[in-house]
């Protein structure tokens, strides 16, 4: 009889991510998500950054995320950025921006990339790396910067791989 475990080779688990953020910044807990963080404003939005990790399966395109994106931006009367590429670590990640109008805000913009991590083997399921940014109101042009040096500092290695790139134990 064999024994299958999750994580393994047959089953391999998230990849980790790390992220820098800015003094003042803090962590934030929001269901649903893998980690985030943001910088803490009295009465204004706050800008953040939120990481989520979600499993796919091997045929997953990125462009699907994209084309959800560009749904939801346009369902709140918003548009979206044509598809971009940003190399961040040794990972290769697609993006678009996304803005909409807020009534509490006046404007919401997300800076979203996406990124995924295969197994390396065939026929197996993969992870999707997301990365949003979100500033809204009148400093959102002044905070994208911001979260865009934050989105910038993001490493990614797979499960099982070690700090010296082969395969742990």
């Amino acid at each position: 009889m064999s024994t299958l475990a999750y994580p393994s080779a047959d089953f391999p688990g998230q990849p980790s991510v790390s992220l820098e953020v800015p003094e003042g910044w803090e962590p934030a807990h929001v269901p649903g998500t893998t980690m985030a963080a943001r910088l803490p404003r009295e009465g204004a939005f706050a800008p953040n950054v939120v990481v989520s990790i979600e499993q796919c399966g091997p045929a997953f395109r990125v462009e699907d995320s994209l084309e959800q994106i560009r749904t939801m931006a346009t369902s709140r009367g918003g548009a979206v950025s044509e598809p971009y590429a940003a190399e961040l670590g040794d990972a290769h990640f697609v993006g678009c921006d996304a803005t909409w109008p807020d009534p509490d805000v006046e404007t919401v913009l997300q800076a979203n990339l996406f990124h995924i991590v295969s197994s390396g083997r065939p026929g197996t399921a993969a992870h999707l790396v997301q990365l949003t940014g979100g500033v809204g109101g009148p400093g959102a042009e002044t905070d994208y910067e911001l979260i865009r040096q934050v989105l910038t500092t993001v490493r990614v290695t797979p499960w099982g791989r070690s700090r010296h790139g082969g395969l742990g134990a």
